[in-house]
């Protein structure tokens, strides 16, 4: 399930939340996605995509291939 949450931090909040994907800042709006019973925060929907369709694949198999 893929939701987007609004982020309420106060002006002086020094913590950054960053895309899983990309690493871009997210100052507002989050995207997030429950991947194997863990929240992940992608900054857009297209970085959802790219990393289920890409980036999930790619590592998963380089993973598997060390093992």
């Amino acid at each position: 399930m893929s939701r987007w949450q609004q982020i309420n931090n106060p002006w002086h909040e020094t913590n950054i939340l960053n895309c899983s994907l990309c690493g871009k800042m997210i100052p507002h709006r989050v995207w997030i996605v429950e991947v194997d019973d863990k929240q992940k925060e992608f900054c857009s929907a297209d970085c959802e995509q790219l990393y289920f369709e890409y980036w999930l694949p790619t590592h998963s198999q380089q993973t598997a291939a060390q093992k």
